[in-house]
């Protein structure tokens, strides 16, 4: 075995070692830091794309089932607001009952008719005040059909959902109890008589179950959005989990790396130091031989 000074094979071999157990060790400390196993792609290149393109999936369905929450709540501020509305609309119904009894004074027929305009009022200012988010939700101003977005792509038939039968107008005239399509332009057209007030009682059944109707529709969307929901917490919950499969911090594994490595850099460093004494008192104890 050749003994040489210039070159220290050995110190070299202990310094490349001790070299590698300290960036292991600062690696370690770092995924135990930070908790994240990726904390830039050199670490893993493979499962730092696959990571970055699960975290877009997650931040869209977090979008999305915002998206669907917020349309529940809307449909649930119309529905309530229809109600109020068919309550108006049934108590109406029950004074056109009232009036076609010829059993009444003309003071009562005219609370009767006051009351009944009373209510026809109020259902005109329930729909035109109906609104979520600064919109009227009861006015028709959103149109026959409102898009909500629930998923992910752009692809309309499984990424879309269109309501349709709950945004209508929901005024006298468009439901058909006074005005337009009805047969009574007015509240005293319609108690003009009891003839005429036991004709109003259908009419105003009719509007009930174009009421009633709309409600219907509404918890149908309401239970579907629901359903909608439930999957979106599902996927989130699914690519989370991978999503942390790939980037989080196994802690014990990573603790136990961290002690073999700092076992690994105490040991390099003492056979650094041992091989760095031995190469030069060998050398210099043949030197001094020599003398």
């Amino acid at each position: 075995m050749s003994i040489i000074i210039n070159t220290n094979v050995p110190a070299l071999i202990s310094q490349n070692a001790l070299t590698r157990a300290t960036w292991s060790l600062n690696q370690s400390l770092e995924r135990m830091s930070t908790g994240h196993r990726i904390n830039s792609a050199a670490d893993d290149p493979a499962g730092s794309y696959f990571a970055s393109g699960l975290n877009t999936q997650i931040r869209a369905i977090s979008t999305v089932t915002r998206n669907v929450q917020l349309a529940s709540n809307m449909i649930s501020v119309a529905e309530g607001d229809m109600q109020s509305i068919m309550n108006n609309v049934e108590r109406v119904k029950d004074l056109a009952m009232q009036y076609s009894s010829d059993t009444l004074t003309d003071e009562q027929k005219d609370a009767i008719k006051t009351e009944a305009q009373q209510r026809i009022d109020e259902i005109n200012r329930l729909a035109e005040d109906s609104s979520f988010n600064e919109m009227k939700l009861l006015d028709g101003s959103l149109g026959a059909s409102v898009r909500i977005q629930i998923g992910t792509n752009s692809d309309p038939a499984t990424n879309a959902l269109n309501i349709t039968g709950v945004f209508d107008n929901a005024n006298a005239e468009s439901i058909n109890l006074i005005g337009g399509a009805s047969d009574y332009a007015s509240i005293d057209e319609a108690f003009a008589a009891a003839s005429t007030a036991a004709k109003f009682i259908d009419i105003a059944q009719e509007s009930i179950d174009v009421l009633s109707k709309r409600i219907s529709t509404a918890g149908i969307y309401q239970n579907r959005l629901e359903s909608i929901s439930d999957s979106l917490l599902t996927k989130n919950e699914n690519l989370n989990s991978a999503y942390s499969t790939i980037m989080d911090t196994d802690i014990a594994t990573e603790t136990a790396n961290y002690i073999k490595q700092q076992l690994l850099q105490q040991t390099a460093s003492s056979m650094l130091s041992q091989a760095n004494q031995n190469g030069g008192v060998l050398a210099l104890s043949l030197v001094n031989a020599l003398a």
